[in-house]
């Protein structure tokens, strides 16, 4: 049943896209839709009639969207929205200190990646549409292997006059949890097909680090999302979202498959020009197999609070009860916990940096049936003079079970990851790129597990070194 719900939501949501005009562009893209549209007058009428509230909103601003809704505001710079066909390839060597990615392993070897990247965007007067598919294979001469890494994302909007309707999708399936080639360095492409799709509740749309051993993951986050002004100052949000991650088990103890449907509706109101309030409700629904976990049933409600300055900085807090209900052999065990999340953006001259908290019920990362988790991140971009740039990041996550389970890391209720790395990317001309990368991970749990091995803590280090070409888009008129 759940699953019809959902292909009726992503069919209802590419009908709407529809219905755009075939034009020409106009401008506009999801991130920062246009805030007036030019109307016609007739030499018979005195004055242009005055548009609709919804087009000069203040709460439909892109640059501080609402904050019950997905968007996110922006603190980029607007580029030129013109419709093109993007390709790029990157070639890269890697040293990987634990390339089979086990407990406790320490088997070093050199490992080759190709990837390529094909990217669209497509404008229309009131939509717009961006597609990145993603793909490659990375292999090594030591074991003799070669593993395929594919990705696909979507986002669609149209707009009326009072509000827009936006489709998100990112499928991937991945050699071991997450793409090799990315946790060593930058990847081609903008991003669509392994970027995080939204705001949303904390931890939603939020692509789980964990992972241990070879064992292929093939993951889907899709979402539906609704804003509807009410008045120049207000709106309405409703969100639909469905999740799945499912392992291709090889050897040893299983992880665990599971996925989770998210209904989410909110309020927001813009306080002042920089300050914005909001009320969020949500339900969420995690399921697992029968034979290794129940089903946990969420309840939420949050309030948010965003203050945005224009181009330079935005924060967005929020927190909350959660009521869990969660339902195994026909046992009931209920809780209330909070939740929450503080993001932080700010652009200096120079540097763009973005900390971040969130607490929030996960599916486990294959490990657990359910888990209550924490993650804080850090990133900081900078120019390096006018061909260098360079990207740091660091987080740190920690997930405690919220039950039982005879599957996936079953000797232990708790395991903490540590990460991190640093990229160098040289712009050599127009065409062509070249990067120098280095990325870690430690994962420890706190009693020994059977995955693929055996032990309780998990390390890798990558380095790597790649070109990257990207040829000039081709304009789409």
């Amino acid at each position: 049943m759940t699953r019809k719900i959902w292909w009726g939501l992503f069919l209802a949501g590419a009908s709407a896209l529809a219905l755009a005009q075939n034009t020409t562009p106009t401008g506009g893209n999801s991130q920062a839709p246009p805030t007036s549209q030019t109307q016609n007058t007739s030499p018979s009428q005195g004055t242009p009639p005055a548009p609709a509230f919804g087009q000069n909103a203040p709460i439909l601003n892109p640059e501080n969207p609402p904050l019950s809704g997905l968007d996110e505001p922006s603190l980029e710079m607007r580029m030129a929205n013109r419709s093109f066909l993007s390709e790029a390839i990157q070639v890269g060597e890697s040293g990987d200190s634990n390339a089979n990615n086990t407990l406790g392993g320490s088997q070093s070897e050199a490992v080759s990646h190709i990837l390529g990247a094909v990217d669209l965007q497509k404008f229309w007067p009131k939509s717009d549409l961006f597609l990145e598919y993603l793909g490659g294979v990375v292999s090594s001469d030591t074991r003799d292997f070669v593993r395929q890494l594919q990705a696909l994302g979507l986002e669609g909007v149209t707009r009326w006059r009072t509000g827009q309707l936006t489709v998100r999708d990112g499928a991937s399936y991945l050699p071991d949890g997450s793409f090799s080639a990315s946790s060593a360095g930058g990847l081609p492409g903008f991003g669509i097909a392994t970027g995080r799709l939204g705001l949303g509740l904390p931890g939603v749309f939020h692509l789980e680090e964990g992972s241990v051993g070879t064992i292929p993951r093939l993951s889907n986050l899709a979402s539906l999302d609704v804003v509807q002004a009410i008045t120049p100052r207000s709106a309405f949000t409703v969100i639909g979202a469905y999740a799945n991650d499912h392992f291709y088990h090889n050897a040893g103890n299983e992880l665990i498959n599971g996925d989770d449907t998210t209904i989410e509706g909110g309020w927001s109101h813009l306080v002042s020009r920089h300050d914005q309030m909001a009320v969020v409700y949500a339900f969420q629904l995690f399921r697992f197999p029968l034979n290794v976990g129940g089903e946990i049933y969420n309840n939420i409600l949050n309030l948010r609070y965003s203050h945005v300055i224009s181009g330079r900085m935005s924060f967005i807090g929020e927190i909350g009860p959660q009521y869990t209900d969660l339902r195994f052999d026909q046992v009931s065990t209920t809780r209330v916990s909070p939740t929450g999340r503080a993001v932080l953006r700010y652009r200096f001259p120079r540097t763009f940096i973005t900390a971040s908290y969130e607490k929030f019920l996960s599916q486990g990362s294959g490990f657990f049936a359910g888990a209550d988790a924490q993650i804080a991140e850090f990133t900081a971009r900078r120019p390096l003079g006018r061909t260098y740039e360079m990207l740091i990041e660091a987080g740190y996550s920690r997930e405690k079970r919220l039950q039982s389970s005879s599957e996936g890391a079953s000797g232990a209720s708790l395991f903490n990851q540590g990460f991190g790395g640093a990229v160098v990317r040289k712009h050599i001309n127009r065409t062509w790129d070249a990067l120098v990368a280095y990325r870690f991970s430690v994962i420890n749990f706190n009693n020994t597990v059977d995955i693929e091995g055996s032990g309780k803590t998990n390390h890798r280090q990558i380095g790597t070194i790649a070109i990257e070409w990207h040829p000039k888009a081709v304009r789409l008129e």
